[in-house]
């Protein structure tokens, strides 16, 4: 028979019912109400002071200052107990209101409901004594309470998270979540919606350990307190304010984040069990130990700093805080109150080892993730080249100035599209034995059309023709200073030119050279593309012709030399270029004056497992596909053939060098003349598709005589 409340109980709680909401904070209601379940049938009272650092996340629940509240942090925090349970009890007693608990799976819903929160209503007498005494209001995912708020337990699915509104949702374990929900979003955007009824008084909740991939493994943090781009919790993070959680030193009394970098003294140690023993904190402005059992007191003493705040050793707090809608903070392993360092240490140890051992990460992955709070970055990509690596290279050899063990000059362009459109431009010179230094790096950016006002315009590649000109005059013409203060000046012998691009790249590409040829400039003008398909050879000359086919808007017609460039392959070189650290034979040189966005650039790219090369993100990487497009005309021209014993006049040394003339001379045109034989008349009109391992100069290659110019 179903129980039913008597007219004589709905009298004695009719007081409770209509009770207005109590106005404390959460943290202080969950201390006063709670009883935490600790099994055969035992409980305790929760206790603020073991996992200090929920209290203000738990307050900001209840704040209309806030639409969403955001924790990350490993397991073992506290932060379900508190967080979730507590703000359940809090909803029950002091603000009756309709709640939602999104589990990750209904499995797991089932079971919080059973183990957590049914154990919890039962072991505090002021929340049993508030739920609906009939039966068919209380199931494992249904619970109603006699003030006739509803709490509903569910998992991500689109009936449970659509149509019902709810003053509260909260999301436990984000990150386990799918990202995409039945086809219809993600779960905080469809959990928020949920709340948007109740207005400011509406409030979503989200904690989770870090779950999801690192999109960006080349992000470098621009604050203090910013996270890796990821989707799921730590995107959610990185929208609100950020606070971090600080520590006071106990020897020096400056403050500090107990990270993972501040946890030290295990490494000297093989024995896993002797390292993780020997683990301590270090604090960062003192070097000085901190031991384990000083932690719960740290956590005491500690505090949450936004974005955009500091603290001194007085705890005086200075700086003007990030503000968001979004109350959000993240902690890390070495804080969490419920793991020892000993623990947290061996851990990561014995994962390391399984990973040397079986070349797996996934309990390293999740060790990280886990245990430490942290979001993993796959070892293949923290292997890759840094770009930190290369900037501790840089040298002082001038500003766009050439060293005197340069031969020659060659450049390559990049034709960017979109809303930043320009030509990106690269310039290389080549010594002996593949050694290369880095000359200059511009942007074009203006065309020569104005505007009514007489303004310059920005080029558009694919709109207007002549604006490629500037490639000739900003470029082919150039000229450089060398470093020796001689006042002489060498010239770029050869230009290196993407034809692809946004549409009508291509087809003004094949103009420009048209141009070229006509000005009799088009043999040091290559026009150059990555190869779709694999081959054997490096670089590939084609003939595009598509006079027979409508569908293509490049007006191809047989009679532009492109080569179709194996990318891979160059970048493969390059990078094994880059690895050389000591200046020589391949050894690639870089000026102190190119800032760290050149050296991201050249890193960006990683290598997958297929050998081929990929963008992580949505970072830029011309750096490295002009070293690329450069090297590649190298190798065409004959560079690699070269007997530096009786090298061609082009690549002569600068004392001898023909190409080399004194700025203070008019210079109309360089001829260099040699007693080498001229190389046989190519054969001008349009071939079928050909391979080329390498080929001759303008008047002869590697073996003939003649200069470029």
């Amino acid at each position: 028979m179903v129980s039913q409340a008597s007219a004589a109980s709905t009298r004695r709680n009719m007081a409770g019912i209509i009770q207005a909401p109590r106005r404390m904070p959460v943290a202080s209601a969950v201390e006063q109400y709670m009883r935490v379940p600790k099994g055969a049938g035992n409980s305790v009272k929760w206790d603020p002071s073991v996992a200090p650092y929920v209290l203000e996340p738990m307050n900001c629940l209840a704040s209309r200052e806030y639409d969403a509240v955001v924790f990350v942090g490993p397991a073992r925090t506290g932060k379900t107990i508190g967080l979730i349970d507590g703000w359940v009890v809090y909803n029950i007693i002091c603000d009756p209101s309709d709640m939602l608990i999104v589990q990750m799976t209904e499995e797991k819903a089932r079971e919080h409901s059973k183990k957590r929160l049914s154990r919890t209503f039962r072991m505090s007498p002021d929340v049993a004594e508030r739920l609906s005494p009939r039966r068919n209001d209380n199931n494992v995912h249904d619970m109603t309470f006699l003030a006739g708020n509803y709490l509903k337990i569910g998992w991500p699915s689109i009936n449970i998270m659509s149509s019902s509104d709810y003053k509260c949702v909260a999301l436990t374990d984000y990150d386990r979540f799918p990202e995409d929900i039945d086809g219809e979003g993600d779960a905080f955007t469809l959990a928020s919606k949920r709340t948007t009824t109740f207005m400011s008084s509406g409030m979503t909740l989200v904690e989770s350990s870090p779950g999801r991939d690192i999109r960006n493994t080349k992000w470098r943090r621009t604050s203090p307190h910013e996270a890796p781009p990821t989707t799921g919790i730590l995107s959610l993070y990185n929208r609100g304010d950020r606070r971090r959680w600080y520590w006071p030193c106990p020897h020096c009394g400056e403050y500090f984040q107990p990270s993972m970098e501040s946890m030290t003294g295990y490494r000297d140690e093989a024995d896993p069990v002797k390292a993780s023993e020997a683990a301590h904190v270090e604090c960062p402005h003192c070097h000085q130990a901190i031991a384990a059992h000083q932690k719960r007191e740290l956590n005491q003493c500690g505090i949450w700093l936004r974005e955009g705040q500091s603290i001194d050793r007085d705890g005086v707090i200075t700086g003007e805080a990030r503000r968001s809608r979004i109350a959000s903070f993240w902690m890390e392993g070495p804080a969490a109150a419920y793991q020892t360092w000993a623990q947290l240490v061996y851990k990561l140890l014995t994962a390391e080892m399984e990973f040397e051992a079986t070349g797996s990460e996934e309990t390293l992955k999740a060790v990280i993730n886990t245990d430490w709070g942290l979001p993993y970055l796959p070892r293949a990509a923290s292997e890759q080249r840094r770009s930190d690596e290369l900037m501790a290279r840089i040298e002082d050899y001038g500003k766009r100035r050439v060293p005197p063990k340069v031969r020659f000059l060659m450049a390559a362009v990049d034709v960017q599209g979109g809303k930043n459109r320009r030509f990106v431009v690269q310039v290389v010179g080549y010594g002996e034995n593949g050694e290369r230094w880095t000359i200059d790096r511009y942007n074009i950016k203006q065309s020569m059309r104005c505007d009514e006002n007489g303004e310059s315009l920005q080029v558009h590649p694919g709109a207007f023709p002549e604006d490629w000109d500037l490639l000739l005059t900003d470029v082919l013409q150039k000229t450089y200073a060398l470093a020796d203060g001689s006042g002489k000046r060498m010239p770029v012998l050869a230009m290196a030119v993407d034809s692809g691009g946004e549409d009508g790249v291509t087809d003004n590409a094949y103009k420009f050279w048209r141009r070229c040829r006509q000005d009799g400039v088009h043999k040091r003008v290559y026009l150059v593309k990555g190869d779709s398909t694999r081959r054997q050879k490096s670089v590939t000359k084609t003939y595009p012709n598509n006079t027979e086919r409508s569908d293509r808007r490049a007006d191809a017609r047989g009679d532009v030399p492109v080569y179709l460039l194996q990318t891979d392959i160059f970048k493969d070189q390059l990078s094994n270029a880059m690895a050389r650290d000591v200046p020589g034979a391949g050894f690639i040189h870089f000026p102190n004056w190119l800032g760290e966005w050149f050296f991201d650039e050249l890193t960006y790219e990683e290598r997958g497992a297929d050998g081929k090369w990929r963008k992580p993100g949505k970072g830029n990487n011309e750096a490295m596909d002009l070293f690329c497009y450069i090297h590649a005309i190298a190798f065409l021209r004959g560079y690699e053939r070269i007997s530096w014993d009786k090298p061609p006049a082009w690549a002569e040394s600068q004392e001898i060098n023909p190409n080399i003339f004194n700025e203070d001379t008019a210079r109309e045109a360089v001829v260099v003349t040699t007693n080498k034989k001229k190389s046989k008349p190519q054969d001008k009109s349009p071939a079928a598709p050909s391979s080329l391992s390498g080929s001759s100069w303008l008047n002869g290659g590697g073996s003939g005589g003649g200069g470029w110019l």
